[in-house]
């Protein structure tokens, strides 16, 4: 049996979940045909009970935990610390005097703030950055997180300039927030870039029928809602192309995004209520048609998922890659041990870029064949 690290190089499948190993990461293959692993293996109390018993730490084979208690009011948490990402990353810049490259880096060609719709006097924007020659390259949206109610994409800059310079042509797109619209409109705002990208990628030297989405937080929430509603008559695109819409995607990487209102309600109905105005209670329909896990089908693309495992949102993300697997759809799943909420946009920390790179790898697979 290969390594880990052979394992990782090769994309073999991994016989189990590895358990925490210092500034390493495991992952699962899901591919459509079974593998010699059992579900019944990943399924026990210690990987269902998530939110309230966290591994934290493993020696000599004896894995020490610790209680985490309020996991949803983490949540709450990890969005405001997510606000003050940008802060918190200039301050020790400032102290160490140091820079990542990738943040500074150029990309051959810019356009910035491009306008793809205006609904309702609102200019909805996006900032299109492509690598040197000719083309036409494979294509990346990236939709920024921020709780649904805040930050632009300049928060994704980084990741953008990093990927465009692995030969993608990359879209980072905005939206509108709450509390200004609902969830809908936002859902609404994501289509349209889709089809805006679709119908327009050529132009800036990308292939429409090689793209990828991506997105983490919130934007794997958004993410995962491309993939499973695109086609769903409830929801109005914010920008009609002149033709036949096409949704098509080639794959998408959403990373700790939420992927079932419902569950989250049950156990803080606060916090739905917050986000969609209402709680699931009153209105469950509504919380299944913005909840990805509901529209889970036969046929979808295949899917990178990646989340720390002191996230919050840790067994969310667990059940919706057994869910994909359970539909047969192809789906990657990646835990970085130690690590919480937002841990990609960590530019000082090489967990960020690794897990960059693993998601390059995976829109290479699927991208550059």
């Amino acid at each position: 049996m290969p390594s880990r690290n052979q394992s990782r190089r090769t994309g073999r499948r991994c016989s189990r979940l590895r358990l925490p190993m210092p500034t390493t990461c495991s992952w699962l293959s899901f591919p459509p045909q079974p593998s010699r692993w059992s579900w019944k293996s990943f399924s026990g109390k210690g990987l269902k009970n998530r939110f309230a018993d966290t591994i934290t730490k493993s020696q000599g084979g004896k894995m020490e935990r610790r209680k985490i208690w309020g996991p949803l009011v983490l949540l709450a948490v990890c969005v405001i610390c997510n606000s003050c990402m940008e802060t918190r990353q200039q301050s020790i810049i400032r102290e160490n005097g140091y820079l990542e490259k990738h943040q500074v880096e150029k990309v051959a060609r810019y356009w910035d703030q491009v306008t793809y719709a205006v609904v309702d006097g609102t200019t909805l924007t996006m900032d299109i950055s492509s690598p040197e020659g000719q083309g036409p390259f494979p294509c990346v949206i990236i939709i920024h997180g921020g709780g649904w109610t805040m930050h632009t994409n300049t928060i994704m800059e980084g990741m953008a300039r990093y990927i465009t310079n692995r030969g993608y042509v990359v879209f980072n797109i905005n939206y509108r927030v709450l509390p200004e619209v609902k969830m809908e409109q936002i859902v609404e705002d994501c289509l349209g870039a889709l089809l805006w990208v679709k119908e327009h990628a050529a132009e800036y030297g990308g292939d429409p029928k090689r793209l990828a989405v991506t997105g983490d937080s919130a934007g794997g929430h958004l993410t995962a809602m491309l993939v499973t509603q695109a086609r769903n008559p409830a929801f109005v695109p914010s920008y009609q192309p002149k033709g036949t819409p096409d949704f098509s995607i080639s794959c998408a990487a959403p990373s700790y995004g939420v992927y079932n209102f419902l569950s989250l309600s049950k156990l803080v109905p606060s916090i739905t209520k917050g986000f969609l105005g209402e709680s699931c209670g009153k209105n469950p329909e509504r919380c299944k048609l913005l909840s990805p896990r509901f529209s889970i089908k036969s046929g979808l693309p295949p899917q990178l998922v990646m989340v720390g495992d002191l996230d919050p949102l840790y067994l969310e993300n667990y059940r919706y890659v057994k869910a994909l697997r359970k539909a047969g759809d192809p789906v990657e799943f990646w835990v970085y041990h130690g690590k919480s909420h937002a841990f990609l946009n960590n530019f000082w920390d090489k967990t960020g870029t690794r897990g960059y790179d693993r998601m390059l790898e995976f829109f290479d697979q699927n991208l550059k064949k």
